[in-house]
């Protein structure tokens, strides 16, 4: 079997391209993952903007080289060769993908449900994005939910860790919420959330493009364009950044001032706007959400099952919803996904649609 990468550089992240070599065979204990699908969103996008940052480029090291990255996404796999008598070749697995079309695994900590990869290169990342999911032992899987699952349900996980994390720090003694890049499926998906909690207003940024889009969803109590921030109400303030556009976050910061009570930043879809130097900003300090620390503190708080179970049941009511915004076009090949992921760096994809990739 031929191996076919999706690399990018480090440095330009439009410079993309495929490579191909010969798989390597297994050793001991290894089994070899055939992709057989996953999503694209701007979350992949985040995922490369902080590659460094947040050793996300650590996952999936690039064929090339140092100066060259796999961008992570989460999809579907078929063990097509296994070395692991824990691990039967034809297995349906969910989790953390190179965009490729197979990966080798270490599989550890083996259980029914599930398998933590060991590859010795991944020991210190984060844990989160190590384990995978055995289908047929998992009792939430559904067949006709991989979409959902693909494209929302990471997203999802975030939103409610976000939600969380705000709702127990009592929203910094804030009484709304603006969230940048409302568009995106990070921010709906926290605004769902955010929507059902009394004593906070939750207002949406987005392009002009996108009000309309954004209106439609009926989860923010207002919603503001870019370029007409002048407009978000006065009041004590957090903000959630999903967006990593530099000159909005500061606007934003000298719109409120010492009523900014907490920014959080999140993502990076505004990846290319214009960076101003770096200067102290009025109001809270910009502070990184990862998504991961907040999971090993309510693991610790509750336990990990009940908080699979907390977020089983968001996830069931989010997705209905979820199917009635979006809508999912399926493409094939990794040279789909090369058009695919141009489109979502170079933000010309419709917040409406959602693409997969199949292989």
């Amino acid at each position: 079997m031929a191996r076919s990468v999706v690399e990018v550089s480090k440095n330009e992240l439009h410079d993309v391209r495929i490579t191909e070599s010969e798989s390597a065979p297994l050793e001991d204990g290894q089994v070899r993952l055939v992709i057989d699908s996953f999503g694209i969103t701007a979350n992949n996008i985040t995922y490369a903007v902080f590659g460094e940052m947040m050793a996300y480029w650590n996952f999936f090291p690039a064929p090339s080289g140092e100066g060259s990255g796999v961008v992570p996404v989460w999809g579907f796999a078929t063990v097509g060769e296994s070395r692991n008598a824990g691990i039967a070749e034809g297995e349906r697995i969910y989790g953390y993908l190179p965009m490729a079309n197979e990966l080798v695994v270490q599989p550890s900590r083996v259980s029914p449900g599930s398998f933590f990869d060991a590859s010795p290169h991944r020991a210190e990342l984060a844990a989160a994005y190590n384990n995978y999911t055995r289908c047929a032992g998992d009792p939430g899987y559904d067949p006709d939910g991989e979409d959902a699952r693909m494209l929302l349900q990471p997203l999802f996980f975030t939103s409610y860790l976000i939600d969380d994390f705000l709702a127990d720090a009592d929203f910094f003694g804030a009484t709304q919420v603006i969230a940048t890049s409302a568009s995106s499926k990070t921010g709906f998906g926290t605004a769902h959330l955010l929507n059902k909690r009394d004593g906070i207003d939750v207002i949406g940024l987005t392009s002009a493009s996108n009000v309309p889009f954004v209106e439609e969803l009926g989860i923010y109590d207002q919603v503001v364009s870019y370029d007409e921030l002048h407009s978000l109400p006065d009041g004590q303030t957090v903000l959630i950044d999903f967006a990593g556009n530099q000159n909005v976050v500061r606007a934003v910061h000298e719109r409120y001032g010492d009523d900014l009570k907490h920014s959080a930043v999140i993502g990076g879809t505004h990846w290319d706007a214009d960076r101003p130097e770096p200067a102290p900003m009025p109001g809270a300090k910009p502070e990184f959400f990862f998504a991961p620390t907040r999971i090993q503190v309510r693991a610790k708080d509750w336990g990990m099952a009940e908080l699979q179970r907390k977020l089983g049941v968001e996830w069931a009511e989010f997705v209905p919803r979820a199917a009635e915004w979006l809508t999912v076009e399926h493409v094939s090949g990794l040279d789909k996904a090369v058009e695919v992921y141009a489109a979502v760096l170079g933000g010309s994809a419709s917040p409406s649609v959602a693409q997969v990739i199949q292989l």
